[in-house]
């Protein structure tokens, strides 16, 4: 792989994919700077990986994305890559939530798509002076519904309607940046959530993920489905009220099982 010689800020970067693609943007000779909420956390994976810089940030939060920016641009004035890895998942009953509070029902709304938009437009004039790129992660869930992630899938068909107007906004008004949508399927290591395991069928290891992702990018490619998003993308586009019927009764009857007498 030759994709180096970048500035990256990473936002979600303390675990998961975001943490997982900093380590290997840094492995290949980018400069990596990393943002997360959790400060004690974040530290711990600075002390862990020396060469990344790191910055406390909501995302979801006004203020503190206006601190980020003012970080980044006093010290890295060269940003050309914003990868937006922030995201929470969240199987919800919806006849059963518990707190119906407007907070606790749009929490995902907040970090996985707001969050998305708010710091992609914070960072655009940098990253166009630099000719620069944009990586959203939506997910596979964003092609079929799901039944069991209400929310989640929502946020992330969003941030795939979002990610496409940008590109196409980039290109009529000639802008000098790419934007890139990462298609993850289901990837249990990173703990998204604590229901599922490493033995799903349709499981895909983190390392394959970013081994794809990288293909795709120095191919040029300005959407990446990786693994079982491949099957969930066709799956959305034919019979797809059909298919998310049945992925729908799939999933929950596996998160929400009903009590059988």
């Amino acid at each position: 792989m030759t994709f180096s010689g970048h500035t990256i800020l990473i936002t979600g970067g303390t675990s998961g994919i975001g943490l997982g693609f900093a380590k290997k943007f840094a492995e290949l000779g980018n400069k990596v700077i990393i943002a997360a909420r959790n400060e004690d956390r974040l530290n711990q994976i600075l002390s862990e990986n020396p060469t990344f810089s790191g910055f406390v940030s909501d995302v979801a939060d006004e203020n503190s994305l206006s601190q980020l920016v003012n970080f980044i641009n006093e010290n890295f004035p060269k940003l050309d890559l914003l990868m937006n890895c922030a995201g929470i998942m969240r199987a919800i009953n919806l006849f059963e939530q518990a707190d119906n509070s407007l907070g606790a029902l749009t929490e995902e709304i907040n970090i996985n798509l707001l969050g998305t938009i708010a710091v992609t437009q914070a960072f655009l004039e940098v990253l166009v002076a630099n000719n620069g790129m944009v990586i959203n992660v939506s997910s596979g869930l964003s092609n079929l519904a799901d039944g069991a992630h209400p929310i989640y899938n929502l946020t992330k068909a969003s941030v795939h309607f979002y990610s496409d107007a940008l590109r196409e906004q980039a290109k009529y008004f000639d802008k000098a940046l790419k934007v890139v949508e990462l298609v993850p399927p289901l990837v249990a290591e990173t703990n998204l959530e604590s229901h599922t395991n490493t033995d799903a069928p349709n499981n895909m290891a983190l390392s394959d993920l970013i081994n794809e992702t990288l293909a795709g990018l120095e191919n040029g490619l300005e959407r990446i489905d990786a693994g079982f998003s491949k099957q969930l993308h066709q799956m959305g586009k034919v019979n797809s009220d059909e298919n998310t019927k049945l992925l729908s009764n799939q999933m929950l009857s596996n998160y929400f099982p009903k009590n059988k007498e």
